[in-house]
């Protein structure tokens, strides 16, 4: 969507939230750990693609974390991901607009061309209305359509906000906060994955991510870092 269709208030509301999240990127210690695995999903392809696999309630630090990279992250078709699109644009991202519920084929066609482009895509796995954490399928679909790995992602603060209304919990890091991008063991989707081994998949995926957010958290706690 043309941000010049968009309501005025809501290009106003959306100006705001990337001026506020400017101004927080600039405050926070950003510490990457588990970059080796990144590098080893990216050699898997020929464009140096990957799919990012997060929780959607890490989406925010997950964005800010990117800024600059080749980044085509998933918006849903909601009014929040008109926001979101607004301001993923102005971080310089390619925003694929879609989600499970409406527009999940084409959203998919385009995180695929997006891949054949040389972006890495990324995907909230438990978005955009959860449950909560827990593993959906389109992530494995990507993967065994592109052939690309999908990397665990996770991002934890020393100080944040949590949204406790929200179904996912959103957190939003407090400024001058450290926040520790983690990366965990690329995993690796066959193109004719289905039935068992597709359940097999989304629990490998859930399962890259607890070991990516453990890592996190003993880093922020300077205990050793199984990686």
């Amino acid at each position: 969507m043309n941000e010049a269709k968009l309501p005025l208030k809501t290009q106003l509301i959306a100006f705001a939230l990337w001026l506020v999240a400017r101004l927080l990127l600039a405050s926070y210690r950003i510490v990457v750990i588990g970059q080796q695995h990144r590098d080893a999903a990216a050699a898997r392809h020929a464009h140096g693609s990957f799919c990012i696999a997060l929780w959607h309630e890490h989406l925010f630090a997950s964005i800010l974390a990117h800024h600059g990279q080749r980044f085509a992250p998933l918006a849903s078709l909601s009014h929040d991901g008109d926001l979101v699109t607004r301001v993923m644009d102005r971080f310089g991202f390619k925003t694929v607009r879609g989600s499970s519920s409406r527009g999940g084929g084409e959203a998919r066609d385009g995180l695929v061309a997006s891949t054949e482009d040389g972006w890495f895509t990324a995907l909230t796995v438990d978005g955009p209305r959860g449950p909560r954490r827990r593993v959906k399928g389109g992530i494995i679909d990507i993967a065994r359509r592109t052939g690309v790995a999908v990397l665990p992602l996770t991002t934890v603060a020393s100080s944040q906000w949590i949204l406790r209304r929200s179904w996912d919990q959103f957190k939003i890091p407090k400024p001058f906060a450290k926040v520790v991008v983690s990366y965990a063991a690329p995993i690796v989707v066959a193109a004719d994955t289905q039935g068992l081994a597709f359940g097999a998949a989304k629990a490998e995926v859930k399962a890259g991510l607890a070991t990516a957010e453990a890592n996190a958290q003993a880093f922020l706690l300077r205990r050793r870092v199984e990686i």
